[in-house]
């Protein structure tokens, strides 16, 4: 084994470009980059811009593209309530991705739309272009857009419940012609700054060339370039978004060709791995820590069987993948037989959560569980079933703590920014130096000046700071790897073999800095000193030498983490916007009431009705319609009802038609002076009394030939007016909601009708108290009434407003 000696900050590197290469990127530049006078552009307007040339879309978001509190639409974003998710009580498949959203996760504040397969250009037969698929786990392409014959614009899908979040990518292509250089740009990125400017590139993947020559993913891609471009973001009038751009000659027809942003690791692949070497080892136990919002386990592995504790986790941001291989490489050192891991496994127990955030990564997000929660902000409170891992984890180590000591904790991440490997701490003790000092001489990965010993104010909740109590010891760090690459003489690119690598240097780290605590012990243990050693005895003096000659309160870290990739950022949901998605806002009684009420006029709209006013008819003008109807019922083929002399003729077309009925119209109608009624064949309350061969509208007009003075001069007594009012008097419901519909309910409730009106006369009295008529004079003059109407007009319409 070969130990390192110290390495200087890295500088900023400038990509070298040779004149054919820089003349593409301008050319690509050209069409897309950040200007000043031509900035007013979002993702909306590039849709509408490229309907044409839109050739794959995950799926129609549109019905989830707006944060219900204030109604601001985001183009690749999907807003869904979490606990109608978590109601679901089973685990949701892959497979299910698209119709468990269209029929469950849509927020209940917006309209659901019904789930209609999309018709996408790369399906027709004529089709010569590449053709995309993100219909697979953690792929995350929302749509493609065909801009030239070898170039597309592509947009990656927000994080789910988030406003943003796109900086990982995972895609597929098929129909690959050989030869082919074909550019890809993704135009929605958000970070500003970007290693892919400093030598990186894309993760490639080739079925054919796996097949014939073994090769796996590879680092591969021409003409990369990462620049400011001039489509603004949807939640800021400043902010753009950035484009990444690349190209890639295929090396086979008809392949399927996979790319992302750095090596992948699914949640399949971390189950394989258990299945494949955890569960067969004997060093080791696997069991679920919880069930997480889709149901999915998430497994908690113990390896070890010692008085103290150590916590490994990962996998908080789905898009980091290099901490999921560096975390498995270290699993799989613990479980050697040699004498490090013996003696690490008799002296600790190793309590290791390989992925906090499974469903994250299952639907491809970059830093956001299903909620659009940055898991690594909510350590100091969060919520059991919204932020299931992370709550579990801490009633894990309440449990650790009460039974034993926990000696360490590693949280490992990736890191989109810097180079290297390194660790950031909480502070700059002279103790926690010691061990990134130890992984710096063990570990070619390490660079210890890039390490970090503070904490930000925008850290204080992250998993690091809200877990330092636990601790007692003060071990606790966050381990970030590079997506790109390590630098000695020469930057070396990362793969996956190099980010386990790191995993075993970490864990003999470990075993370097309680060397001598487990030493102690070893006498009342029994180590089989015969397993070889994986640090000889040479390197192993000369490792104890350094350390104990160095003065580690001269070694002056960086004592800034602002810099991290964990930075706050405005694409996660404020708290009033998480309360809006999760229906948690406590709205009044009567606000909810306008709303279904609101709700049910909007569905009986579809109607030529445009006034309505409940108002008094007289006796006299009652039984001359009583007349009329019984006149019109021996006749139905009529083109035109005659009512008091007012002709109103039926739209062209139309027949009217009178059925039987013991119930005379005089008791239907109650006093009414003008009446607006709604013929059709359904969802009409008259349909036993007036139905017609179609189902449009007609419209029936009642006119009362009294003045108002002459029904003021006939008024009734008081008692006389209540015995008509039980007779005759009927609440009909308003289709376009002037009247009250509380009344409709009222009536609704006592499965009142015109069928079961005779049987039920004698509740009419209870019934008409409540109807909104009572709660006029008879006296009332028709000015009031129809003043009366207009204010309630006038309410309902200012509590529509409000939803």
């Amino acid at each position: 084994m070969q130990f390192y000696d110290f390495l200087p900050a890295p500088n900023p590197l400038i990509q070298a470009t040779d004149p054919e290469m820089n003349t593409k990127i301008t050319q690509i530049k050209k069409r897309d980059e950040y200007n000043e006078r031509d900035s007013s552009k979002n993702l909306w307007d590039y849709f509408t811009d490229n309907k044409q040339n839109l050739v794959y879309q995950r799926y129609d978001n549109y019905p989830w593209s707006m944060i219900p509190l204030n109604n601001h639409r985001f183009t690749a974003s999907c807003f869904f309530d979490c606990r109608k998710l978590i109601s679901l009580n089973r685990e949701i498949k892959l497979t299910e991705f698209q119709s468990v959203l269209y029929k469950n996760l849509f927020p209940s504040t917006m309209k659901q739309k019904e789930f209609k397969p999309l018709q996408l250009e790369q399906e027709n037969k004529n089709y010569s272009g590449l053709k995309f698929d993100s219909h697979y786990e953690s792929s995350n392409l929302f749509a493609s857009f065909r801009i030239g014959h070898n170039e597309y614009d592509l947009i990656m899908q927000n994080d789910t419940n988030s406003k943003g979040h796109t900086q990982w990518f995972y895609f597929s292509v098929e129909n690959t012609q050989k030869n082919a250089l074909v550019t890809f740009n993704i135009i929605n990125f958000i970070k500003n700054e970007s290693l892919f400017n400093l030598g990186q590139r894309p993760v490639i993947y080739s079925i054919k060339s796996n097949k014939t020559r073994g090769i796996g993913w590879i680092k591969a891609g021409t003409n990369v370039v990462y620049f400011k471009n001039k489509y603004k973001r949807e939640n800021s009038t400043i902010k753009t978004y950035y484009t990444l751009s690349f190209s890639y000659k295929f090396e086979y027809s008809n392949d399927k060709v996979y790319f992302a942003q750095c090596y992948p690791y699914t949640y399949s692949q971390l189950n394989s791995f258990i299945d494949r070497v955890i569960k067969t080892n004997q060093f080791s136990t696997v069991k679920d820590l919880c069930k997480t919002i889709t149901k999915s386990q998430c497994p908690l592995i113990t390896i070890g069987k010692g008085k103290k504790a150590i916590l490994l986790m990962a996998r908080q941001h789905p898009g980091e993948t290099p901490s999921s291989y560096a975390i498995e490489g270290a699993m799989e050192f613990l479980i050697r037989n040699c004498i490090e891991a013996e003696m690490l496994r008799n002296h600790f127990t190793f309590y290791i959560i390989p992925m906090i955030n499974p469903d994250g990564v299952i639907f491809g997000n970059y830093r956001c569980n299903l909620s659009g929660t940055d898991l690594n902000r909510i350590w100091v409170n969060p919520h059991k079933e919204i932020h299931d891992s992370v709550w579990y984890i801490r009633d894990l180590i309440k449990q650790i703590n009460q039974s034993t000591e926990l000696s360490m904790i590693i949280d490992f991440h990736g890191h989109s920014k810097k180079f290297n490997s390194f660790f950031y701490a909480n502070n700059g003790a002279d103790q926690l130096k010691l061990f990134p000092l130890i992984c710096s001489k063990i570990s070619k990965m390490v660079n210890l000046k890039d390490c970090s010993f503070s904490i930000h104010e925008s850290k204080k909740k992250t998993a690091r700071a809200a877990l330092q109590e636990e601790v007692k010891s003060g071990y606790i760090y966050t381990l970030e790897s590079s997506f790109h690459a390590y630098k000695r003489q020469f930057s070396q690119d990362f793969n996956d073999i190099h980010y386990k690598e790191l995993g075993v240097d970490i864990i003999l780290s470990i075993f370097k800095l309680f060397q001598q605590e487990m030493f102690q012990s070893t006498f009342e243990q029994n180590i089989n000193f015969k397993l070889p050693n994986t640090i000889n005895s040479q390197q192993n003096n000369d490792l104890d030498i350094f350390i104990k000659n160095y003065d580690l309160s001269q070694l002056q870290l960086n004592q800034d983490d602002s810099g991290s990739d964990s930075n706050p950022e405005e694409d996660v949901l404020q708290d009033q916007e998480q309360l809006s998605i999760i229906e948690s806002r406590k709205q009044s009684k009567a606000q909810l009431i306008t709303k279904k009420k609101i709700i049910k006029i909007d569905k009986s709209t579809q109607t030529d009705i445009s006034h309505y006013q409940n108002l008094m008819l007289d006796e006299k003008v009652l039984s001359k319609i009583e007349e009329q109807v019984k006149a019109l019922r021996k006749n139905n083929n009529l083109e035109t009802i005659g009512i008091l002399g007012n002709d109103v003729e039926f739209q062209e077309g139309q027949k009217c038609e009178f059925q039987q009925t013991d119930i005379s119209l005089q008791q239907i109608l109650g006093k009414m002076q003008v009446f607006h009624v709604r013929v059709s064949n359904k969802n009409s309350m008259f349909q036993h009394q007036f139905t017609t061969q179609s189902s449009k509208p007609v419209v029936i007009v009642l006119k009362n030939p009294y003045s108002k003075q002459q029904l003021q001069q006939n008024q009734l007594t008081t008692l006389q007016q209540e015995q008509l009012s039980i007779k005759n008097r009927r609440r009909v419901a308003s289709i376009n909601g002037r009247a009250s519909i509380e009344s409709k309910r009222l009536a609704n409730e006592r499965k009142y009708s015109i069928q079961h009106y005779q049987q039920e006369k004698y509740h009419g009295q209870s019934y008409q108290y409540n109807t909104p008529m009572n709660f006029m004079s008879q006296d009332t003059t028709f000015d009031k009434i129809a003043n009366i109407s207009k204010i309630r007009f006038n309410e309902k319409q200012v509590v529509k407003n409000q939803f």
